[in-house]
């Protein structure tokens, strides 16, 4: 039998290939960051330099080491962020190829490479690639080679092998299992709860059919994956909430009598306020792991669903007008581009690293204003007191 849980909790939604990528990054520096703060501050022996260098700097070099962890990370073969698009519907057969050892031969890549340049050759007619072929292939300029991969990508996209489907099937039912053993077992729950007082909420949502049409028409790699769009995986940042819990004795010896029993508790208003303390927790998070906000479109399944015209400012509905089944192209785009707008504004108003960035910048501007207005104060009293001894 299943079981409802409702809360109402403060979050920021992100992503949650990037979720997992950055905390992986961060759990495997935390052990190097903390010897190089102790030898910082407790380094002894001849020529310690490390022991000179000033906090900035040590902040600096913790800085660098994330971001370093952080792409290696992103790049990692079956990582994350490829699991997630085989979940999420928009992986293509050639995000695969190294995946899945395609090709395997070199004579069959040199002949892909052939046929890359013939196709390429038409719009490229001033091309002399007898200059770029040498004993062991081809030597071509990195802007030829771009093209060329490019164009070698798009002919695996049609190239349907059974073995690209199954890895593909693989990931797709593998990424929930994978999630939770690596928040929940791995320890990167711990993490976050321990260092940024946060815990990570995230869920396997199905998609509706108007959420799906939004994103096959918004965005075209939702339209082109190799399976059809099913399923979401929304994530937030969430403050710990508080649960109150209650049991209920029942009498085992009322037989065939039943009754029916309810339970209130009162909530505190000002429980419910976000308050400085929690800003703080959220803004250096977002920091610290270089999270960006993103809110999944699904979130706003109301807005999406509504068959009447809505606006970007108001998200209060009055009940729908009877309307087309099948509006005409123009009234799906103006409907897409509110849904993309609101999406976008509500990005730009969650905390952010660049939102962080903005507050230091307001606070320098107002210490220089208040340096100022001291100095001008300093030196209107030093001619005051001037003036009062010239007149003496």
């Amino acid at each position: 039998m299943g079981s409802t849980t409702a809360a109402i909790v403060w979050g920021v939604p992100v992503k949650p290939a990037e979720l997992l990528c950055n905390l992986d990054a961060f759990r495997k520096a935390i052990s190097p960051i903390h010897s190089l703060r102790l030898c910082n501050q407790f380094g002894k022996g001849e020529n310690v330099g490390i022991t000179k260098l000033p906090k900035e700097l040590i902040g600096f070099i913790e800085e660098e080491l994330l971001a370093l962890l952080r792409q290696q990370e992103e790049h990692v073969g079956r990582g994350w962020h490829s699991q997630h698009r085989c979940f999420e519907g928009t992986c293509r057969p050639s995000d695969h190829m190294d995946d899945v050892g395609f090709p395997s031969e070199a004579e069959t890549y040199d002949s892909m490479v052939e046929d890359a340049l013939t196709e390429l050759l038409k719009t490229h007619s001033d091309w002399r690639v007898e200059d770029w072929r040498t004993d062991e292939g081809f030597d071509l300029p990195v802007d030829v080679q771009k093209l060329v991969d490019a164009e070698i990508a798009a002919q695996f996209d049609n190239y349907r092998d059974g073995i690209v489907w199954e890895y593909c099937r693989k990931n797709r039912d593998e990424w929930p299992s994978n999630v939770c053993l690596r928040m929940e077992s791995q320890g990167n729950n711990d993490v976050l709860r321990k260092h940024f007082g946060l815990r990570a909420l995230i869920m396997d949502e199905n998609l509706d059919d108007a959420t799906i049409e939004y994103l096959q028409r918004t965005d075209r790699r939702y339209s082109q994956g190799l399976f059809e769009l099913e399923k979401a995986t929304i994530c937030y940042l969430i403050l710990p909430p508080q649960t109150a819990k209650w049991r209920i004795h029942l009498d085992r010896d009322c037989d065939d009598f039943s009754g029916e029993s309810a339970r209130s508790m009162l909530i505190d208003r000002n429980s419910l306020d976000l308050t400085e303390e929690h800003r703080r927790l959220f803004t250096r998070a977002m920091s610290r792991l270089a999270f960006k906000p993103s809110v999944h479109p699904s979130q706003l399944r109301a807005t999406l669903s509504a068959a009447f015209s809505v606006t970007g400012s108001s998200s209060r509905h009055a009940p729908p007008p009877a309307t087309d089944k099948n509006p005409p192209a123009e009234e799906k785009s103006r409907k897409d581009a509110i849904i993309t707008n609101r999406v976008k504004a509500l990005n730009e108003t969650l905390p952010s690293r660049k939102n962080k960035n903005k507050n230091k910048n307001k606070n320098k501007n107002k210490n220089k204003n208040k340096n100022k207005n001291k100095n001008k104060n300093k030196n209107k009293n030093k001619n005051k007191n001037k003036n009062k001894n010239k007149n003496k």
